[in-house]
C-alpha cells in the first residue's frame, strides 16, 4: 500500500485516563512510523492531568471537546469519535481505546495488509487478556 502521505489516522478518545493515555501514546510513537500514521486524540473534557499532557505533544492532533450538559457518557464517546472522524484525511481510520498497547513495530502492517484485498471492508485487533489464569478460570466456572 503506497500513498503520498500517511495511510491511516489513529483515533483515540481520552476521558480521565492520564496514565493509560500516556502509555498508549508512547507505545504508538515508539512502534509506528510517523510517515504512515497520523494520530488524532479527542479529550472529552477530562479536567485532569491528561489534558495538559496531550497539549504538550506536538506530534498529535488534539481536539478538546466539551460535552453538552446532561449528555450521557455513551453519547459523549460517540460524539468524540464523530469529531475525530471529521478530521480524518487519510484513506483509513483506526479507532482504538486508551488501554490499547502496541507491542511491536510490525503492528500497523499486520492491520493494513488485508486492506489490499478489495473484498475486505475493515479489520480489527484482538483483545489480549492479561488477567492471571486463576481469574480467567472463575469466568469459565460461571458458565
Amino acid at each position: 500500500m503506497t500513498t503520498a502521505g500517511p495511510a491511516v489516522s489513529i483515533v483515540i478518545v481520552n476521558y480521565r485516563t492520564p496514565d493509560l493515555t500516556r502509555l498508549c501514546l508512547r507505545l504508538i510513537r515508539k512502534h509506528t512510523d510517523p510517515a504512515r500514521a497520523r494520530v488524532i486524540v479527542v479529550d472529552n473534557a477530562s479536567g485532569d492531568a491528561s489534558t495538559d499532557y496531550l497539549r504538550s505533544l506536538d506530534w498529535i492532533t488534539l481536539i478538546e471537546r466539551t460535552p453538552e450538559p446532561g449528555e450521557p457518557v455513551a453519547i459523549n464517546h460517540g460524539r468524540a469519535v464523530d469529531l475525530a472522524l471529521a478530521q480524518v484525511d487519510t484513506p483509513f481510520a483506526l479507532l482504538i481505546h486508551t488501554d490499547t498497547f502496541v507491542r511491536h513495530a510490525g503492528w500497523l502492517d499486520l492491520l493494513m495488509a488485508p486492506m489490499d484485498n478489495p473484498k475486505v471492508g475493515g479489520v480489527g485487533s484482538w483483545k489480549l487478556d492479561l488477567r492471571p489464569a486463576w481469574q480467567r478460570s472463575f469466568k469459565r466456572a460461571e458458565r
